[in-house]
């Protein structure tokens, strides 16, 4: 009966031993305490009493874990074994949220096009000049791997709220996505496309690809050369910042948040040695870049710095501050100003 049970059986039953163990562990809170037995009349019964009952309630616990686990297990292994029998449009693609960003736009898709990832949702949150716009001058080979969708107007927190639509709409057309930004370039770093890499870990919900951070190379200027050309020297505080952004397979996730997301129970996000992080985690509490990583031009140069600030931000709980421009870049405080420019919140430029 078990190997035949449909999914939403699994969940249901997963649901129902969860309840049991909270319901378990509520109970056992209520027994006996420790300064019941230390005021007892007679400790040394009460303790006896109380270590059997202990050993009893620890065994029907273990009962119901083991119950869990094995639910668990029936449950990954059809959910694999679903997506595996699926026929996506797509194997890989990026998620993207974007506002006045075209003219790094290009590069941005050209680069991942060369990683091998297939298709592009961009999420427009009111670009001036609009993305499917500025898109026509591409090439149509570079537009047919693009749907763009206007995320412009009022959102609360547009880049959570352009991640779960991301996830709600094209789980079942891309069996992978990644969740980065346009001054993010994921690099794979072991001779594979990024579909050859991605088949390794396809056990597991998600992979998350760590932070490299570049400075602005000195630059005070913005020019019309490509970032990878014109930003080449990793900030002196890269270590410091063990943070990255994944690839998730959407019908092993339940939902998203900036870095990272939940997934459904018995599946995992990884790093690239597939090592499992904490859900929802930020980054991995070890660095490691080996295989992969994301090429992020945090800063770029000193005039762009500035652009960012009044740009504004899609995540409402991140402010970005100017002076941080100088904690990446060290050797540019000769550019420093006597302002004091807050990256807010912008919800939307229409």
């Amino acid at each position: 009966m078990l190997a035949e049970q449909k999914i939403d059986d699994y969940k249901k039953e997963i649901l129902k031993y969860r309840k049991q163990l909270s319901d378990f562990d509520a109970q056992v809170h209520k027994g006996t305490t420790w300064q019941d037995i230390i005021f007892a009349k007679n400790p040394e019964s009460k303790l006896e009493k109380w270590s059997k009952e202990k050993k009893s309630a620890d065994l029907s616990r273990a009962k119901i874990e083991e119950r869990l686990l094995q639910c668990v297990i029936k449950f990954r292994k059809k959910k694999l074994a679903e997506i595996a029998s699926l026929t996506f449009k797509h194997y890989c693609s990026i998620c993207l949220i974007i506002r006045d960003e075209n003219e790094y736009l290009e590069e941005w898709l050209r680069w991942h096009i060369g990683q091998g990832i297939e298709h592009f949702y961009l999420y427009d949150h009111g670009s001036k000049i609009p993305v499917a716009i500025f898109l026509k001058k591409l090439p149509k080979k570079i537009q047919a791997k693009i749907t763009v969708i206007d995320f412009s107007g009022t959102h609360e927190n547009a880049q959570l709220e352009a991640y779960a639509d991301c996830l709600k709409n094209f789980k079942l057309e891309s069996r992978w996505i990644g969740f980065v930004d346009a001054d993010e370039m994921v690099r794979v770093k072991c001779n594979k496309t990024m579909v050859e890499f991605l088949k390794e870990y396809e056990e597991f919900a998600g992979i998350m690809a760590n932070w490299v951070l570049y400075g602005a190379n000195g630059q005070v200027k913005k020019s019309n050369k490509p970032l990878r050309e014109r930003f080449t020297t990793i900030t002196p505080i890269d270590d410091d910042f063990k943070l990255g952004k994944v690839f998730v397979q959407p019908l092993l996730m339940q939902s998203m948040v900036i870095h990272n997301g939940y997934t459904l129970e018995g599946f995992d996000i990884v790093d690239e040695n597939k090592q499992i992080l904490p859900q929802a985690s930020v980054g991995p509490k070890i660095k490691t870049t080996n295989l992969i990583c994301i090429d992020h031009y945090f800063t770029k140069s000193y005039e762009e710095w500035l652009e960012k600030m009044k740009r504004g931000s899609c995540d409402p709980s991140y402010y970005r501050r100017y002076n941080e421009f100088f904690n990446y870049n060290p050797d540019m405080l000769y550019c420093r100003e006597d302002i004091n420019l807050i990256q807010e919140y912008e919800v939307s430029n229409k």
